[in-house]
């Protein structure tokens, strides 16, 4: 693997395109919710690790900003491999690692989420499906037992069961929905304690409920240029998540992240 030894020794840029309403603010505060130590001052966002983002200063390229991060390689993905940020076609070279992977990974979710796209060092334009993550976790204060979970979201899924034996007063459990092709699951028990809401007082006390998209097929994840019937049985998941994750926020209380750690607002939940 070659690495540079500090910062300065190689350094690469690669361009995050995103729509020109895109507001410079918006991006902060959403690189925010997992790198609290990012700054914005006169068209460049400072992420820190020797990372920044400066944006193009023609106003009609307004939503182009070049990533300029230090160039950090390992060995060529293994043939057959997964691989769902399509890295492999962009660096048959070697893989990026450390700082760079990090910042690049960051990218592709901005552009997953704002609807963009990353145009590597090499050329190579990665374009995410909106609907590539479609799981939500909703972090709350408050825990709420499985039977009473169960009749809470079966206002929008009435089609709901256990997943396992139904022990009372368990700490750990899940439900789950019938999709036409896969299911969601939602999972509690678990303590994310994610980044972006690392500030409120009750998060070491924290409730995790997890949905999740179980597909029929599990390599699907990992598909970097989805077809047709799988965008579609991506949307319907996407969709149904999202009215349960409204449903769980609403009445139990507590926020939406995503499995990249970004907040999601309500008006956002499909």
């Amino acid at each position: 693997m070659q690495q540079p030894t500090d910062h300065e020794a190689e350094r690469t840029a690669h361009r995050l395109q995103l729509p020109r309403s895109t507001q410079p603010q918006d991006i902060l505060a959403m690189i925010r919710n997992v790198r609290p130590e990012a700054t914005l001052q006169d068209g460049m966002l400072d992420l820190g690790d020797g990372a920044r983002m400066v944006q193009d200063s023609d106003p009609r390229r307004s939503g182009r900003w070049t990533v300029e991060v230090p160039r950090v390689r390992e060995d060529p993905a293994p043939e057959g491999m997964g691989d769902s940020h399509d890295y492999a076609a962009a660096f048959p070279e070697g893989l990026p690692f450390g700082i760079e992977r990090d910042v690049l990974d960051l990218c592709w979710a901005l552009g997953r989420r704002l609807y963009g796209a990353v145009v590597t060092d090499s050329g190579v334009r990665l374009e995410p499906h909106p609907h590539h993550v479609r799981d939500l976790i909703v972090v709350s204060p408050h825990r709420v037992d499985a039977t009473e979970l169960a009749e809470l979201l079966a206002m929008v899924e009435p089609d709901v069961e256990y997943v396992g034996e139904l022990v009372a007063g368990a700490e750990r459990y899940a439900l789950t929905f019938p999709l036409t092709e896969d299911a969601i699951e939602v999972r509690v028990g678990e303590r994310s304690r994610p980044t972006a809401l690392r500030a409120q007082r009750w998060i070491d006390d924290s409730v995790d409920y997890e949905i999740v998209h179980v597909t029929a097929d599990p390599e699907e994840d990992s598909l970097a240029r989805p077809d047709e019937d799988v965008r579609a049985r991506w949307g319907e998941a996407y969709a149904r998540i999202g009215r349960l994750a409204a449903v769980l926020a609403e009445n139990v209380g507590g926020y939406v992240v995503d499995r990249e750690g970004f907040l999601v607002a309500p008006e956002d939940l499909a």
